[in-house]
């Protein structure tokens, strides 16, 4: 069994500290965001730091809906990430982050994700893993760009994509495997209720 998940990395021509400064600001996230989806962010639970608490209106393909993200990690100015969950339930879901390293005289920026879900590792589950990587990968690629065009520098240079979410987020998952048994028998129970209000 396997989180799903992926990350895309690459080097922006700027400093540490200024790129800290845009990713940190969740009020910015708007401008960032490579999937558009983003529309408006508040903060609700300042100042940020770990544990801080901001909502985030969405619009997906006409669908607008709300989320709340907790802050769980928090390493200035390197490492960052948040949970996504829902107003009346923050941080439930899946984990975004980003990590910043000096790397040739600028700096390299790791944007990931991983799911709250797994899959066997075996065909052909590890084709849909790798699909659903596809998909976030193609939202996260116009993100690190976006970083680049916002701080007024070249576009990002060295490109990297993995299929794979990235250890420092999925590692504050329970393992895979009490994840998969957990999954397992809520689809069980879920499908027994099912049944027996077929019956009733």
């Amino acid at each position: 069994m396997q989180y799903v998940g992926a990350s895309v990395g690459g080097v922006i021509d700027a400093p540490m500290q200024a790129i800290w400064d845009l990713i940190s600001n969740p009020v910015r996230h708007p401008e960032l965001a490579g999937s558009g989806q983003v529309q408006s962010v508040e903060v609700v639970s300042g100042p940020m730091g770990l544990d801080a608490i901001f909502q985030s209106r969405q619009n997906m393909r006409g669908i607008e809906y709300t989320t709340a993200n907790r802050v769980v990690i928090w390493q200035p100015p390197y490492n960052i990430a948040w949970r996504i969950g829902f107003p009346f339930a923050p941080g439930v879901a899946q984990i975004w982050m980003f990590s910043l390293t000096p790397a040739f005289g600028g700096t390299l920026v790791e944007n990931g994700v991983v799911m709250p879900f797994v899959v066997p590792s075996v065909f052909p589950f590890s084709m849909i893993r790798k699909q659903i990587a596809r998909r976030l990968i193609a939202v996260m690629y116009p993100t690190i760009s976006n970083i680049s065009q916002l701080l007024g520098v070249a576009a990002p240079t060295q490109l990297t994509a993995a299929y794979d979410p990235p250890s420092m987020v999925s590692v504050l998952l329970p393992s895979p495997l009490i994840q998969g048994a957990a999954m397992a028998g809520g689809l069980a129970t879920l499908f027994l209720a099912m049944k027996k209000k077929s019956r009733a």
